[in-house]
């Protein structure tokens, strides 16, 4: 490699550290969840290096799809993940792309990466919504519809519930497990993460 070619790279690096450090940054403060910053900053930085090196050596587009193909066999659902935290790590690998990829004009790259994250942060910006609290609720009943799930949680709970997602149903201990976002009453506070509600 030439030295130009180190500068650039050395260039297109800084920038995808700085875009996914914001990026980290605003995961952190707004949606805090304990290992996603690890998941987004490991798949961002390992795309970045796959990229660079296709781009370098001139593979062409066979290994480009094998590397997508590969990206989609990866499991990232060991444990369920919302939709707003597949949108921060698709956003995570679209900074990769953006700048691993070495294009003609520098410049082009980091302007994307400025669009990507300004889109996000306004996108998520919590003056948007209403003030909702997450928590982990474990029915001692299997509850399969989804209506129905939502409805007994709201009673029992007392709060309007924004989203659920179930975790584990179990039919041996007839017992449902979920992870409930809700509205958050004005001056209650957090909830604990985890209860047990009896029917």
């Amino acid at each position: 490699m030439s030295r130009s070619d180190w500068a650039n790279l050395l260039l297109r690096l800084f920038a995808d550290l700085v875009a996914i450090g914001l990026l980290s940054l605003m995961v952190a403060r707004r949606r805090p969840r304990r290992g996603l910053l690890m998941v987004y900053a490991s798949f961002n930085l390992g795309l970045f290096a796959v990229l660079t090196v296709i781009t370098h050596e001139h593979l062409g587009a066979a290994v480009g799809f094998g590397l997508f193909a590969m990206l989609s066999v990866v499991r990232l659902r060991s444990e369920p993940f919302g939709n707003a935290d597949l949108a921060y790590f698709f956003c995570a690998l679209a900074l990769a792309l953006v700048n691993g990829l070495r294009l003609d004009d520098p410049v082009l790259s980091i302007a994307l990466d400025g669009l990507i994250l300004v889109a996000l942060f306004l996108v998520d910006h919590p003056t948007l919504y209403r003030r909702t609290a997450r928590q982990r609720v474990t029915l001692d009943e299997v509850v399969t519809e989804e209506a129905a799930l939502r409805a007994a949680i709201e009673r029992r709970l007392g709060v309007e519930v924004v989203d659920v997602t179930v975790e584990e149903t179990d039919y041996v201990r007839e017992v449902t497990r979920v992870s409930v976002r809700y509205l958050q009453p004005a001056g209650r506070p957090e909830p604990e993460p985890a209860i047990e509600l009896t029917p």
